[in-house]
Order: structure tokens, then sequence, then C-alpha cells
């Protein structure tokens, strides 16, 4: 039986705006317009693909680990794209950018589902693979209060697909493993790894990537039935 329901945070709970090819093309081009959203898309999906082939330390090294593993992907971006490099005052720029709550948005479909699911009385988590940042803005999102616990892969030093994030987040509200089904967009990061670690698994599929696979949702509105 499931008491608990956990979430992924970006692309899930929230997501930028404007969206992160528009800001990197900004910066990148010092103003002008150089690249495309197109060939912005192909370049981080290079880059989100190199670092899960080859994991970096840095991304689940704590907090003081953060700078460099996103320099790191930066320059990787920036490779794909034109082989520049990344100035200190661009990477400067994007940290501040991404670090401040405006730059955020709330999925429409969040709200009424966390209040549907609360009201049920299903714990509420969040298991995300996300740098110090995510605690301060899912608060000044007012997301907080909705959820008994919030699992960051820097600051746990653990993240996604390992299953490690996942068992801490069911003992720090204590629920088994199998009372706990978690939701997020990614087929490897979200529902793979929650289903290796023990847990239930939906896959949010907002973009028709998915079409065919049993456990894919297509709204977070869909949960409360397919919990029901």
């Amino acid at each position: 039986m499931i008491r608990a329901v956990f979430f992924d945070a970006g692309a899930t709970l929230i997501h930028p705006d404007p969206p992160v090819e528009e800001v990197y093309a900004r910066e990148f081009s010092g103003g002008e317009v150089r690249f495309s959203s197109e060939e912005l898309t192909r370049a981080l999906t290079r880059a989100w693909e190199e670092v899960h082939a080859n994991p970096s330390p840095d991304r689940y090294g704590g907090v003081r680990g953060e700078p460099e593993f996103w320099k790191t992907f930066l320059k990787r971006v920036r490779g794909h794209l034109d082989g520049g490099d990344v100035s200190a005052e661009v990477f400067a720029r994007l940290a501040a950018h991404f670090g401040d709550p405006s730059s955020w948005r709330i999925y429409e479909d969040v709200p009424a589902t966390l209040q549907a699911l609360e009201d049920a009385g299903y714990a509420l988590a969040v298991v995300s693979n996300w740098d110090s940042q995510l605690p301060r803005l899912l608060d000044a999102l007012g997301l907080t209060p909705r959820f008994a616990a919030v699992s960051v892969s820097s600051i746990e030093r653990s993240g996604k697909p390992g299953a490690e994030i996942f068992h801490r987040t069911c003992a720090k509200i204590g629920v088994g493993q199998a009372e706990a089904l978690h939701v997020g967009d990614s087929l490897i990061e979200d529902y793979q790894a929650a289903r290796a670690a023990g847990l239930g698994a939906l896959l949010l599929d907002r973009t028709g990537r998915f079409d065919g696979h049993p456990d894919r949702i297509r709204t977070l509105a869909e949960i409360p039935t397919r919990l029901g």
C-alpha cells in the first residue's frame, strides 16, 4: 500500500522561465543572436549524456563541489556549440540567474495535485539531483510546507540513479520502500532508479517522449487516479 509520494524537482514541479536554452544563448552570444534554441538543445543533451555516462564526483560531492561541476558542465555545452570557453563573468551571471527564484515557475498542475494527495493522507517528499540552492528555491516559491522531506543530491552527497537517496528519504518520513511512489520525468534517473531502489514509479511525460510506456502520465493530475 502506497503511503508516500516522492517528486523530482526540475521538469516535474518547477521549470526555468525563460527556458535554459534562451538564457545560455544570450550569455554565450554576448547579447548577439548566434546560437539557435535547437543548437542549444542539442548541446545541452550531449552534455547531460556525457555527465550520465561519466559521473563526476563533484556532482554529489557536497556543496563545495558545486562550482566545479557547473563550470565543467558549461564548458561542455559551449564546446559542443563552437569550441569556445566560458568566462568567469558569464559563469557568475548564469549562477546568479538560476539561483534567483524569480527565474523559476511552478507547473500549473502542481498545487492542486499536491493538495489532493495531502488531503488523501499521503506524505510528500522531493528527491532531486540539484545543487544546494533547491531548498531555498522551493521555499521562495511557497512549496516547502508541502513536503515532509527535501532530499537534494549535493546536500546528501548521493544522487539518482543510485538507491541510497531514495532509501534515506523513506527513512526520513518513516515509510518502507514498497510504501513509496516516485514521480519524475527521467526514464533512467527517476523511473528506473526508483524501481531498482524498491519503490513504485510513474514516468511524467509532459512532451510525449514515451508514448506506450505502461507507467507514463502526461500530467501530475493523473497521480491521485492512479493511486486510487
